[in-house]
């Protein structure tokens, strides 16, 4: 008899080893209170390490979030989600993206890799060579766009060119974010091209903000943060703990 997966998705976030310099505007690091809790060095060496490996054989899918630094943890958690029958995701800036990259995303059967899409990473054209250089070695592809308001003008047009290279297409509410577009604006738009296109999916922030249903997290969810802590989601550093949310803080 089969044992039941205590969470169904585990994220492992690297986000303090980004190598984009200067960082993307947007980056939740810029925050003084996180980058605080970064400079305890030895708490994040000790349970950055052993906190995920424990609960892998728990979870379902590993979704890794790689920022260009850490080949060598990279493939550990791979060959570690392999071993526990855990399916690997990974969540990446198309830049970071070299041969030897793709080659161990291949070599280690990850199921797909969702490249960020969005102004400050790259534009569409770069995403499309970076797509195909993933179907080339038959690995999935999956498109992460932040809806920055400056997006929202272009998103119809972009969808249309990805879409061929896209097996799943996943549009994501800016955190820590003051929009200028009114909220009807916004969710009409997102489920009018929902309507157009397949495999075309919102996160939980705008699904909490659409509909009012209350995001999954810290049920079927756990994040492993840049510091080696624990939380519902990779935007939770100062939140520990908290297992139901009446409103979202970072919308």
């Amino acid at each position: 008899m089969t044992t039941k997966r205590k969470f169904k998705m585990l994220s492992v976030n690297y986000t303090n080893q980004c190598i984009k310099n200067p960082r993307c505007s947007f980056c939740y690091l810029k925050k003084q209170e996180l980058l605080d809790r970064l400079l305890d060095k030895p708490a994040f060496h000790q349970n950055y390490w052993d906190v995920p490996l424990k609960l892998l054989r728990d979870t379902e899918q590993i979704a890794i979030a790689y920022n260009g630094l850490g080949i060598m943890a990279l493939k550990l958690w791979l060959t570690e989600a392999q071993n526990c029958k855990t399916i690997a995701n990974i969540t990446t800036n198309p830049k970071f993206l070299t041969p030897p990259v793709i080659a161990l995303f291949k070599r280690e059967k990850v199921k797909m890799v969702a490249l960020s899409l969005d102004p400050e990473k790259c534009r569409v054209d770069f995403w499309i060579r970076k797509a195909k250089e993933l179907r080339r070695k038959g690995l999935k592809v999956g498109a992460n766009i932040l809806m920055l308001d400056e997006v929202f003008k272009n998103i119809a047009k972009v969808l249309v060119r990805i879409f061929p290279f896209s097996d799943q297409i996943h549009l994501l509410r800016p955190k820590f974010y003051t929009t200028k577009i009114p909220l009807e604006d916004r969710r009409d738009l997102i489920f009018l091209l929902k309507q157009q296109h397949k495999n075309l999916f919102i996160d939980e922030c705008f699904r909490w903000e659409f509909t009012g249903e209350p995001c999954g997290r810290g049920k079927d969810f756990l994040s492993i943060n840049a510091d080696g802590s624990t939380s519902l989601c990779s935007f939770d550093l100062a939140r520990e703990g908290i297992k139901n949310l009446k409103k979202c803080p970072y919308i």
